[in-house]
């Protein structure tokens, strides 16, 4: 008897605690489970609130950059350079940089141009502009009378024999081979080049037409799409 009742204690104590252990690793279960969601999602809210920011000042520096460039189409260069420079500290672009010299170059500022373009061209050759760039260093330097004039054009020239080839560039080389450089005409021919290039890219990326197309079938080795088209 005296076994009897002890062996039935004892199922009856094991049964009795065994559930309540579980209870407990369950509610310690369930507790660091609720730490962990909330920690995630903490950090969702912090990863919505710096995309949010990131948003909204990428959205000011391309509302910047196309009122720039829309006041330059009209020779307004104050108000476009007060869009480019806010442009530049929304987004640290090395286009904000380009278009701040052109304005320079066009203003005479020859030294801040100089500072501003070099600045931009260290920025990477794989920029959409990085043409443009090339192109208003060498006007930038030759309009200074630099020794190193010369050898900017030659690179401007270089690089886009490589990317296009509109027939005007054998004026460009005429001027570089002669020494015989006329400024106003020169920046002329490099406008218009640097114009054909940039429209025919971004023709290729809306469409995927265009002479890129025909030229690399569908597949040119072209940096992306341009930042901030109106």
């Amino acid at each position: 008897m005296w076994k009897t009742v002890y062996t039935r204690s004892m199922k009856i104590r094991n049964a009795s605690s065994f559930p309540r252990d579980e209870h407990l690793k369950s509610t310690a279960q369930r507790g660091k489970t609720f730490l962990h969601f909330s920690l995630l999602l903490l950090h969702c809210i912090i990863l919505l609130a710096l995309v949010s920011g990131c948003s909204a000042t990428y959205h000011a520096y391309c509302k910047d950059m196309v009122l720039g460039r829309d006041a330059l189409k009209y020779n307004d260069y104050g108000a476009a350079k007060r869009s480019f420079e806010e442009a530049y500290q929304n987004g640290r672009s090395p286009d904000a940089l380009m278009y701040l010299a052109i304005i320079d170059y066009k203003t005479n500022d020859l030294d801040s141009a100089e500072r501003l373009i070099s600045q931009a061209q260290g920025m990477g050759v794989g920029n959409y502009h990085y043409l443009r760039v090339l192109g208003y260093k060498a006007l930038i330097l030759l309009k200074k009378k630099s020794e190193q004039g010369p050898e900017a054009l030659d690179r401007y020239v270089v690089f886009y024999s490589r990317i296009d080839y509109l027939m005007s560039i054998e004026k460009v080389k005429a001027m570089l081979t002669t020494g015989d450089i006329d400024i106003i005409r020169l920046e002329k021919l490099i406008e218009e080049q640097v114009s054909w290039y940039e429209n025919d890219i971004e023709q290729y990326w809306s469409t995927g037409t265009g002479w890129y197309a025909d030229k690399w079938g569908g597949l040119a080795p072209i940096p992306g799409p341009p930042l901030c088209n109106p």
